[in-house]
């Protein structure tokens, strides 16, 4: 799914106000991108809504610790959706 990891590099890119081509799939969000726990939640809400997805499972989402692991989530959750 090219389209759920392009949406998430720009989502990620715009609430942390860097460039999309730092957003790389291995990049870690706190220790690479330098995101915070609030801008965490922020990009989660955002991707939540773009998908139309809820994160009902915290532990899950807590444990997203890079773009990877976003994307594998969120085609999870897309996949379980449709």
């Amino acid at each position: 799914m090219a389209d759920v990891t392009e949406k998430v590099r720009q989502v990620i890119a715009e609430k942390l106000q860097i460039d999309a081509g730092q957003v790389t799939m291995e990049a870690a969000i706190v220790e690479d991108l330098g995101a915070d726990s609030l801008e965490q939640a922020d990009i989660l809400f955002s991707l939540e809504d773009e998908f139309g997805i809820t994160a009902d499972d915290t532990d899950e989402a807590e444990g997203l610790k890079t773009v990877a692991d976003i994307v594998a989530y969120l085609e999870k959750k897309v996949g379980a959706k449709s």
